[in-house]
């Protein structure tokens, strides 16, 4: 799919997905991007994304709310005239121990990493089933998962709970929405540190991947640009983007 005069919509993402906003953007991809309570960093890269000479819009949404998320999806299209591509990174991470979880932790994870895509999926997909059949195709949807949700570790059962649901609701879209619509996950380790790990967990993290690296945002950036403009032919599919780590260390 050239994405040249495609809508591209990407929901949160702050780091990755301001990068992705830009790539696509140079591509020449108009871009919608969501925001929950990021409004002044999402704003920024729409700034950046309309100095590449496209159009973009910011749309604050509630995705943990279907109305919400149909609301994105509607003003999307009344703003740009398409949604050709759904991007899922809007999500919430933070560690809980086992003896500390509450129902709120697994309902809160359920809402935000797994109802959200869900129902900006659905929205997005049918919105994208009205429109013209181009080289085969009607839209593309990736959805960002994670490395760990084969190799969980501790303190973070609701989150891979939710994750899990996330990979497994790739395939049945791709099953769903064939043959013209294409479903993939990306599935990345960490993608530059956040803020609060100290320089000895970052090393660990690092010696932890085969690669002995930390991914940057461009590691993701280049597949999903891969899955969107580079090939056709593959949907269904979840990628790691993790230096190895799912190997082990070695």
């Amino acid at each position: 799919m050239r994405l040249a005069g495609r809508t591209v919509l990407i929901t949160g993402g702050r780091r990755v997905g301001s990068q992705l906003a830009l790539a696509v953007a140079r591509l020449g991809a108009n871009v919608a991007m969501s925001w929950f309570t990021s409004r002044a960093a999402i704003e920024a890269t729409v700034t950046q994304v309309r100095g590449l000479g496209v159009r973009a819009i910011a749309v604050q949404a509630d995705l943990r709310v279907a109305a919400d998320a149909e609301r994105l999806v509607a003003e999307t299209v009344r703003e740009l005239g398409s949604v050709d591509v759904l991007v899922n990174m809007a999500s919430i991470f933070s560690p809980v121990a086992f003896d500390d979880l509450t129902p709120a932790d697994f309902e809160a994870n359920i809402a935000a990493n797994l109802a959200g895509p869900y129902y900006t999926a659905v929205a997005a997909a049918r919105q994208m089933r009205t429109q013209p059949v181009v080289d085969g195709l009607q839209g593309k949807i990736i959805n960002f998962t994670d490395w760990a949700v084969e190799r969980p570790y501790r303190n973070f059962l609701p989150y891979f709970v939710a994750k899990g649901g996330l990979s497994a609701m790739t395939a049945a879209l791709a099953v769903e929405l064939a043959p013209t619509i294409a479903v993939n996950s990306i599935a990345p380790a960490m993608i530059d540190p956040p803020p609060g790990l100290t320089a000895e967990e970052i090393e660990e993290i690092r010696q932890a991947s085969p690669l002995k690296r930390i991914g940057t945002p461009g590691d993701a950036v280049n597949l999903a640009l891969f899955l969107l403009d580079g090939s056709d032919f593959v949907t269904g599919a979840t990628y790691r983007v993790d230096g190895g780590r799912f190997l082990g260390a070695g």
